[in-house]
């Protein structure tokens, strides 16, 4: 009777260090969250400084060509070069500053939405493929100028 109750009394016991230790943690998660928050600026910072430099070394290497073109860049080379640009800013922030970042955003996949949906916004903005399709267009043929040709 008196070794049930010793395992009645352990079992109950492991799971109040278990409870408690849940506490803690979802109680440190929340505090690391509520600081990251605070502190948005700064990591939003960090992670502007890492895009652009990301987004200026695919841009060179492999964008530019498109735009001096003033073509599109066909969806399967996109997609690759979006996934090209995430692994490349993760590779930039470093283990530690991608796990505070998934962390600040919720989760992996969400965060990596958001820096694909940066690089997409960079292309669209794209000044000298706007700048070469303004060009382009502004020396199309007007169709009364056609008509002189015929």
């Amino acid at each position: 009777m008196e070794q049930t109750l010793n395992y009645i009394v352990v079992l109950l016991l492991s799971f109040f260090l278990f409870f408690i230790s849940m506490i803690i943690r979802n109680w440190f998660k929340f505090y690391k969250t509520k600081i990251q928050i605070k502190d948005f600026t700064s990591y939003l910072t960090i992670l502007e400084y890492h895009t652009s430099k990301a987004y200026e070394l695919i841009y060179k290497d492999r964008i530019l060509v498109y735009s001096l073109d003033a073509t599109r860049i066909p969806d399967n080379d996109f997609n690759t070069i979006t996934h090209d640009f995430v692994k490349l800013v993760i590779k930039f922030i470093g283990p530690s500053l991608y796990s505070s970042f998934c962390d600040l955003y919720g989760s992996e996949e969400t965060f990596i939405f958001n820096l694909a949906e940066y690089f997409n916004h960079k292309y669209e903005d794209d000044a000298i493929r706007k700048q070469t399709m303004d060009e382009m267009s502004s020396e199309d043929i007007s169709p009364q100028e056609e008509l002189k040709y015929e």
